[in-house]
């Protein structure tokens, strides 16, 4: 059977991107041992491909895609939130494609492990064609699959978890090292309205905590505005000083070779786990909770909403003031952390939603042609 991953984000930079899809192959080593996969993305394809070996990665050119795509048994959008629209509709139009060419090869398309921010993200002609359009779509998290249930025309609607959570069952994050608060910024081409008064608190004697190192962790491995790079590379110089910036990937430029790619578990293993964790990134959140930190969430939007309801942690305002910051810090002093019969609890949600749709797309495989 083959499946072709419809999505085209993987090897842009972001590191969460690639702990589910590492996840997602983890499951299907046992689920569908002889599945093939092919994907079409628009960056360097020598560090995917010794990354993720498993899946043959194509140019992203129309003629390529369409051509897996009649070769498939089976279109498969792999998480992500790809029906958001906010910033940008350059998702959108590349799902209006992929449906189109779905369309005209009589091939089913499923979504996994995916995501929904708001509904007003759904109302969009567009996306609720691709969704009517869909066989099944099994959401991370209850909330997104509510707001697809809602539309005029859905298809099946399954809530799961994060497809990570298979990959840091088999393969967790260092442990959380005792004094170090970690903090991950992330606020999408934006400004953090809240950060000096959070740069404040965090540098003074904390009740509770006994910090004696602050790291700033770039999940992101771009210099884009607004993501961890670009915040830390725009502090002042003694703030800059006081926050060892950390970046765990590091892919090779398209010039470099092949042998310079770096598998995902050595990347992981320079994941600098916090004893305390503040997070703007939904996938930081997930790795933190395996290694055992504990974990404020930046509520930047509803996908970390959604993440703090999965791994019960607190909520802090992204204008929150000095005194709030404090408080919040403070209450990690005495935060029991993710229990690991939740975060299992979690994996197995995630495993099952990759059965069923494995289940479906044999199904697919089998099924006559128009």
């Amino acid at each position: 059977m083959r499946i072709h991953l419809g999505h085209h984000f993987y090897g842009a930079g972001n590191l969460g991107d690639d702990f589910m899809l590492a996840g997602f192959l983890a499951a299907m080593r046992t689920l569908a041992p002889q599945a093939t996969f092919t994907c079409c993305v628009p960056f360097a394809l020598d560090p995917l491909r010794r990354r993720f070996p498993a899946i043959t990665w194509l140019p992203c050119d129309e003629p390529t895609r369409a051509r897996c795509v009649a070769e498939c048994a089976a279109w498969l959008g792999l998480g992500g939130s790809p029906f958001q629209s906010a910033l940008s509709r350059w998702f959108v139009d590349h799902l209006v494609s992929e449906a189109a060419l779905c369309a005209r090869a009589h091939k089913p398309m499923y979504f996994l492990g995916v995501g929904v921010q708001t509904s007003a993200e759904l109302a969009a002609p567009d996306v609720q064609r691709i969704c009517a359009q869909a066989a099944a779509i099994w959401t991370r998290d209850a909330a997104s699959a509510d707001r697809l249930a809602a539309l005029p025309a859905p298809p099946p609607i399954a809530s799961a978890a994060d497809l990570a959570h298979l990959f840091f069952r088999e393969t967790p994050p260092p442990a959380a090292s005792a004094g170090r608060l970690t903090l991950v910024a992330n606020f999408d081409y934006g400004a953090w309205p809240g950060q000096a008064a959070f740069l404040t608190a965090a540098q003074a004697s904390v009740p509770g905590l006994a910090i004696t190192e602050r790291v700033w962790l770039a999940q992101e491995s771009r210099e884009l505005p607004g993501a961890e790079r670009a915040l830390h590379h725009a502090l002042p110089l003694a703030d800059r000083a006081r926050w060892a910036l950390a970046i765990p990937d590091r892919l090779p430029s398209p010039a470099e070779s092949l042998a310079t790619a770096e598998s995902l578990t050595t990347a992981l293993s320079r994941w600098p786990s916090g004893a305390w964790l503040v997070t703007a990134r939904f996938h930081a959140a997930l790795a933190g909770a395996w290694a055992g930190s504990k974990i404020a969430i930046l509520a930047t939007n509803e996908k970390l909403r959604a993440a703090a309801h999965e791994l019960a942690c607190p909520l802090l305002a992204t204008d929150a003031d000095a005194a709030t910051v404090t408080r919040s810090l403070q209450s990690l002093s005495s935060q029991a952390g993710v229990s690991r019969a939740a975060l299992d609890l979690a994996a197995d949600r995630a495993f099952d939603a990759c059965a069923a749709f494995v289940r479906a797309a044999a199904r697919s495989a089998v099924a006559p042609g128009p």
